[in-house]
């Protein structure tokens, strides 16, 4: 039994305020053969790429982002693919909930092409975004339009070597422990965070403006060490600073994953696509440059609402487990419970 079985049954309940947790494998879904699969080109010849056979062509898709992130549908809705040069979609996962809008499935596609390409890695590992259509996903407060992304964290294992990411979370010092058996300490795992590749793959999803990128929902304490990093590695100072102010611990700490949400497009903006907030002063801008102007939410109707667990029913459910992984649960209450740490818009 993996460790992941510990982040659905027993860590994760949904945080009102960033829609998103982890959870057992969705329920089936039709998915339409004709979009499932995405169109592509040849590579070039001097490509040798081994995970990635093809190029998807974006210029083939068409989508549009709906009503809120909380209460809305997707049009024309762009599969992220099972896996492309640096990425893979979670295997444990529902690939019916792998649909995104072109936006932002060719922003994590180019953003896991760039880390694989300047550092080398085991593939970066996504998990839901949201339904072809789009609409309420079981345990997920959003993710119904196509602009909401769960994402693992680079991790290293033994001796330091890059590892598949499980669904660990991880303390202060960036360490974090691959349960596997939960009753048994004998195969338990060390891991540790992998600073650089992560920062890598958010900074270039910061930087890729055709992305939009909105929010990134983290825990305070992991956020400190992507900032402290970037800026001792001397990345530019204008991304940093929007990675700390974009970047929040909502009352669920995110500190086993990322969860990314991004603005609507200005399009998708002109068919009914509302953004929560923050609308931060360089959005507006882009905004006004291209005459258009973001909308606020609608209000949320009872039918995109769907079923929470709390943090003690998880715990509850999972039944008996090691006293090293009780441990750790209990060491999880230092940075779940202290109060936010009041930056505009922490939420």
């Amino acid at each position: 039994m993996k460790f992941s079985r510990l982040a659905s049954a027993v860590l994760l309940s949904v945080a009102a305020s960033s829609g998103c947790r982890e959870t057992e494998p969705l329920p089936k879904t039709p998915v339409r053969t004709a979009s499932s699969k995405p169109v592509v080109a040849p590579l070039s010849a001097q490509d040798n790429e081994s995970t990635e056979a093809q190029r998807i062509d974006w210029g083939s898709f068409s989508s549009t982002s709906l009503r809120n992130p909380n209460d809305g549908s997707l049009v024309g809705g762009v599969p992220l693919p099972l896996s492309a040069r640096g990425l893979q979609f979670n295997p444990k996962r529902d690939p019916a909930a792998r649909f995104g809008t072109v936006e932002v499935v060719r922003a994590l596609v180019n953003a896991a092409r760039t880390v694989d390409t300047e550092l080398g890695s085991r593939p970066v590992t996504i998990n839901d975004l949201s339904y072809e259509n789009g609409g309420p996903i079981p345990h997920h407060g959003a993710h119904q339009n196509g602009r909401d992304v769960d994402v693992f964290f680079y991790q290293l294992g033994p001796g330091g070597k890059p590892i598949e990411s499980v669904g660990a979370f991880f303390d202060p010092n960036g360490i974090g422990v691959d349960f596997r058996d939960l009753t048994d300490p004998s195969d338990d795992v060390e891991l540790r965070l992998d600073v650089p590749r992560t920062w890598r793959f958010v900074q270039a999803l910061i930087e890729d403006e055709a992305a939009n990128l909105q929010s990134i929902y983290l825990a305070e304490h992991l956020r400190s060490l992507l900032l402290d990093y970037s800026r001792k590695h001397g990345a530019p100072e204008s991304t940093v600073a929007r990675f700390a102010e974009m970047t929040c611990q909502p009352e669920y700490p995110h500190d086993d994953h990322f969860h990314f949400r991004f603005y609507c497009s200005a399009d998708d903006i002109g068919a009914g696509c509302r953004d929560s907030a923050p609308l931060y002063a360089w959005r507006k801008k882009a905004l006004a440059e291209v005459g258009a102007q973001s909308r606020p939410l609608l209000p949320k109707r009872e039918r995109a609402r769907t079923k929470t667990v709390s943090h003690e029913e998880a715990r509850q459910a999972a039944g008996p487990l090691d006293p090293e992984v009780e441990r750790w649960l209990d060491r999880r209450k230092e940075w779940r419970d202290p109060p936010h740490p009041g930056r505009r818009y922490c939420r």
